[in-house]
């Protein structure tokens, strides 16, 4: 696929893997339509620095407010981009949230948070692609998965539940597709220092007096086989490769510096 021209949407695009996807697309010259929750303050003000970032390397940029867990809001993202751009070639689904809990305590309102933003709404949001790729005969979906799902670990039942079945949607899809030229795989990220791992998940378990970006460092070295944490510019070079692989449909690729258990 030649993404010069291209037009791509990435939900969850504001900030962290999603910024990264935004601007890897960007610099290879595709348009962006960057879905995300505009209502929240931090994020409206993040999606427009990530837009005026794509629109300085030479391309549209466009910011749309998307909850992934609402059919017709993922219908309007896509009807949006098709309004303003004349075109749709590539649906990033990478909204995502995360949580830790050993599944004795976890909530059932907690399990249903996570799986309705993490599955449901990649669902929703290719689901609303879907009739303008068939109609099209080409087109590509590139979501966003993790290596935990891939391999379970203990306090993340229900995060690594979301993304299994991200992966397992993702490749029955992938064969839906094909015949309509049509490709769907997933990025399966390992340790990121976005605001969800620093934030969410770090920040509870450091000890008092550490700075919550060394603990990050500190265990990136010792349980990364490359010795580094990935970085958003990482996902969003895994899905360009990605959208350019014409014959490659159905992966789940790990881009988590050789990391297997997450």
């Amino acid at each position: 696929m030649d993404l010069k021209g291209a037009v791509v949407v990435v939900t969850g695009g504001a900030r962290g893997i999603g910024r990264g996807i935004v601007e890897a697309f960007a610099g290879e010259g595709a348009d962006v339509v960057i879905g995300d929750l505009l209502g929240v303050a931090d994020l409206a003000a993040a999606a427009a620095e990530t837009a005026a970032a794509a629109e300085a390397l030479g391309v549209r940029a466009l910011t749309v407010d998307v909850d992934v867990r609402d059919e017709a809001q993922c219908q309007a993202l896509v009807s949006t981009a098709l309004d303003r751009f004349g075109r749709l070639d590539v649906v990033c689904a990478n909204a995502g949230v995360i949580s830790l809990s050993p599944v004795a305590e976890l909530s059932v309102d907690e399990w249903d948070r996570v799986m309705d933003v993490n599955a449901k709404g990649v669902f929703l949001t290719c689901k609303a692609a879907v009739p303008h790729f068939t109609a099209q005969r080409h087109g590509c979906f590139v979501n966003t998965a993790s290596i935990a799902g891939k391999r379970g670990s203990a306090g993340a039942a229900h995060y690594g539940a979301s993304k299994f079945a991200v992966v397992g949607f993702t490749q029955a899809l992938a064969m839906e597709m094909g015949p309509f030229g049509v490709r769907a795989n997933s990025v399966c990220p390992g340790y990121l220092g976005t605001s969800m791992w620093l934030n969410d998940i770090l920040a509870t378990r450091q000890a008092a007096g550490e700075d919550v970006s060394e603990v990050f460092e500190r265990m990136s070295e010792k349980r990364v086989p490359l010795g580094r944490p990935q970085t958003p510019a990482d996902i969003g070079q895994a899905a360009v490769y990605l959208a350019r692989a014409d014959n490659v449909t159905g992966i789940a690729l790990n881009v988590a510096g050789g990391l297997e258990v997450w």
